[in-house]
């Protein structure tokens, strides 16, 4: 498997960048046109710029010292003999004086104006993580002889390799081979003075090869092995060689050499039979380059001077080993070639000697795809991208779990309701009625006082409304005290009206005192008490109603349900509450595992304490709960129609609104505190943006939110806010890690933040989109944490490739 997996990993970088250098007819005296080139591996270039590279006319001269330097190395090597060969030693000192000038004065060269803009360009363009392809296109020898990868610039990208191509190429069909194995025909020529059991060696110690040895074939033995129909993948050559001008020639024996245009035919055959690399693992082999590239053969491996043994056993080695593991061609090189700096206190220069040469009109091929296995990046998924994904999944869920993220999901949830569009209307069903600080200033009540409405006054109200016939009457205000004696009307209406829906408060889940309850000497039914509990959360904003919950023992607060549940229903169905043969309202199975809270036909979902963003402990958390799901309104104080106390005391309101309406009377009196019974009845939610104390909204409003909420559910289809079970949230957020991994992983650079930001987008509107139309809070914040963090995990296992 761990094979399996290098294979495919390798495979996958070679989705990298081409770079194309076009340096157009010229000469050093001149200077030379260029032309540079950018794209994908396997796309048109998307960019191209015109410039050009100046006179340089010392470059050729201390290329050619370079060049006697190095040839006067006394040193065996593979280049055929020479008449005229200079014998005498060179120091290595010497050879390596002048490769350094040479370099300085080729980058020298490569840093003028009229260059600076293709040189500027790459660094735009090209980034360390990619994997680039560089193709200098000449037809100039001594360009071609440069030592390029030397270039300053060049040494920024670990993963580039360059080449060599013709102004001229063309691409040729060959069918794809139908063997598993790699085919090589090795020719061993001439080997006086070498070494070629050592590259027989390397290549017999190749996994997976159908390998055919020459060993000194005369001409029309090559021939006829060139020309056999099935085909060569490889075609090796190890012996004496040279260049002449722009010809090379080959020692097949020791009597005989030949050229390649003398194997035009049997070469261009093997070609069109699948013949994907030629290496010549020999001195001097530019000429012999030029005279294949002509034959229109993919790639080509020479060696621009002559070669050592031993360096060309070392080149050999690295190379086949790295090839061999499926890296790509070009990397492969580029660390074969890498690895002889450590010879190079011996042989001097020996990382100039590989050149890789291109027919630009072909893919390089792989070893896969050699033996017949085509690679592709979206066959077999690396399983590293995949546990990457996996580790970064489950880190975030651990951290969801122990509660790390509520705040910031709490945080893009209320995000999610003010930002979208205001398109609900104010509940018609509902009128408030404000007691305001006028109206206690009216009462003769002040901060100090114990109530915040006298009986009095709420005797004449009840007594006002009930000429406007409304449904029902909610009384979102704390009666604690026992009712005057002289008003007894008042405690018959509170005990007996079926329409009046009076409020009680239990003690806090960690206390069992405390609470207020309804008038002492007032025996309220059930069907007409219903506690006014709100929660809040940790930041105080009540994102959550409580539908239902069991009294505390000894409570002052009897009741069972909420005062939004019981006037909700009361208005659904007047009296159903009292009816035990249909009931309109109902919680059963309390307080088993999976009770139900259900209001007529509609069930309502019960918020649990690890739905959604939530993770809340179970200390925090009691009673059926649920999401309070807001209109949204330019003002949640626009939730209803709203009079004030003093208006609908006058003698000529006009109530036709408050017929067979719900009523709700609460203060909305900020600064008015009413000691200890009313000072927390102002309330942040979702919407509120400040903490200032204005901003905050009247209890009495959440309460007509919640009315509206459950009222519409069964009049209107509204539905509740859900939120998806633990297992599909876990598979979303997988999702979107796997999603990050591939991006990471597949994609081309050119089109990674593109990608990478549409999707990002795509799941931010999903996540706001859902949570409005359908009323599921999807998790966000998680899935965008794995997303882009199985982008950055997967991105950088891969820079470090």
């Amino acid at each position: 498997m761990a094979k399996q997996f290098g294979n495919s990993l390798d495979n996958m970088r070679e989705l990298g960048k081409l770079v194309v250098l076009k340096i157009g007819p010229g000469n050093f005296q001149q200077g030379f046109s260029v032309t540079l080139q950018i794209g994908g591996e396997t796309q048109r270039p998307t960019v191209e710029l015109v410039g050009a590279l100046p006179t340089a006319p010392d470059l050729p001269l201390l290329y050619q010292q370079w060049q006697t330097a190095y040839r006067q190395l006394q040193v065996p090597h593979r280049l055929e003999s020479e008449p005229n060969m200079v014998t005498n030693v060179s120091w290595v000192g010497d050879c390596q004086e002048m490769a350094d000038a040479l370099c300085d004065l080729m980058n020298h060269w490569l840093t003028q104006a009229d260059f600076q803009a293709i040189h500027n360009k790459l660094l735009e363009q090209l980034s360390p993580s990619d994997n680039i392809r560089m193709v200098v296109q000449t037809e100039d020898p001594l360009l071609k002889r440069l030592p390029w990868h030397q270039w300053v610039l060049l040494q920024r990208y670990p993963r580039l390799e360059l080449a060599l191509s013709a102004p001229v190429y063309e691409q040729v069909e060959a069918p794809h081979t139908r063997s598993k194995t790699v085919r090589i025909l090795a020719i061993l020529g001439e080997a006086t003075g070498l070494d070629l059991a050592t590259d027989r060696s390397l290549l017999q110690n190749l996994p997976g090869v159908d390998l055919h040895f020459l060993p000194a074939p005369d001409r029309a033995v090559l021939n006829q092995y060139l020309w056999q129909p099935q085909g060569w993948d490889i075609l090796f050559f190890a012996g004496h060689s040279n260049s002449t001008g722009s010809n090379g020639q080959i020692s097949l024996n020791a009597q005989e050499s030949l050229t390649i245009p003398e194997l035009k035919y049997a070469l261009s055959k093997a070609v069109q039979r699948g013949l994907a690399i030629a290496i010549f693992n020999s001195c001097d082999g530019l000429g012999l380059a030029q005279d294949l590239a002509d034959l229109h053969i993919p790639q080509i491996l020479v060696m621009r001077e002559p070669v050592p043994d031993r360096v060309a056993h070392e080149f050999l080695k690295g190379f086949l080993e790295s090839f061999s593991r499926d890296t790509s061609l070009y990397l492969s090189v580029r660390e074969a070639r890498e690895r002889l700096q450590g010879l190079e206190n011996e042989f001097p220069c020996a990382t100039w000697l590989p050149i890789l040469c291109q027919n630009l009109a072909q893919q390089p091929p792989t070893w896969q795809s050699l033996q017949g296995q085509v690679p592709s990046p979206n066959l077999g998924a690396p399983w590293m991208a995949g546990a990457l994904a996996t580790a970064v999944t489950a880190a975030t869920l651990a951290m969801r779990l122990l509660g790390g993220l509520q705040s910031l999901e709490l945080a893009a949830y209320d995000r999610f309701l003010r930002w979208w569009p205001l398109w609900e209307t104010p509940d018609h069903r509902i009128v408030v009625i404000e007691n305001t600080a006028t109206d206690l200033k009216q009462q003769g009540l002040d901060k100090t006082s114990d109530a915040s409405i006298t009986d009095e006054t709420l005797l004449k109200l009840l007594q006002k409304l009930e000429t406007f016939a409304p449904r029902v009457i909610g009384v979102d205000i704390y009666h604690a005290h026992p009712i005057a004696d002289d008003l007894p009307e008042l405690k018959q209406r509170l005990e007996s009206a079926s329409n009046v829906v009076s409020l009680c408060k239990h003690p806090s889940m960690s206390a069992e005192t405390g609470g207020i309850g309804p008038p002492p000497n007032a025996t309220l039914p059930h069907e007409s008490l219903g506690f006014s509990d709100l929660l809040e959360d940790r930041d105080s904003r009540a994102r959550r109603i409580l539908l239902a919950m069991e009294p505390l023992p000894g409570s002052v607060c009897t009741a069972h349900k909420s005062f939004a549940a019981i006037v909700a229903a009361q208005y659904l169905a007047p009296g159903a509450l009292d009816n035990s043969q249909n009931p309109w309202l109902e919680h059963v199975f309390w307080p088993e595992e999976h009770e139900q809270f259900q209001l007529q036909q509609v069930k309502v979902p019960r918020l649990t304490p690890s739905s959604g963003g939530y993770r809340l402990p179970a200390e925090a958390f009691g009673g059926y709960q649920q999401l309070l799901r807001y209109r949204h309104l330019p003002d949640l104080e626009h939730i209803a129609q709203s009079y004030s106390l003093g208006q609908v005391l006058q003698a000529d309101f006009n109530g036709q609104d408050l017929r067979d309406r719900i009523v709700l009377i609460g203060t909305t009196a900020l600064e008015f505190g009413g000691g200890d019974i009313e000072e927390r009845d102002f309330w942040k939610t979702p919407y509120t943006t400040s903490e200032r104390p204005e901003d905050m909204i009247p209890g009495v409003f959440i309460q007509a939110h919640i009315i509206s909420q459950l009222v519409s559910a069964v009049d209107d289809d509204r539905p509740f806010l859900s939120t998806w079970n633990d297992g599909v949230e876990i598979a979303w957020i997988m999702l979107w890690a796997f999603a990050g991994a591939g991006l990471a992983w597949y994609l081309v650079k050119n089109r990674f933040w593109l990608m990478f930001l549409t999707l990002e987008v795509s799941l931010f509107l999903m996540c706001w989109s859902l949570l409005a139309v359908p009323a599921i809070w999807v998790p966000y914040v998680p899935a965008a944490i794995v997303f882009t963090g199985s982008v950055v995990a997967v991105s950088r296992y891969r820079s470090y490739q």
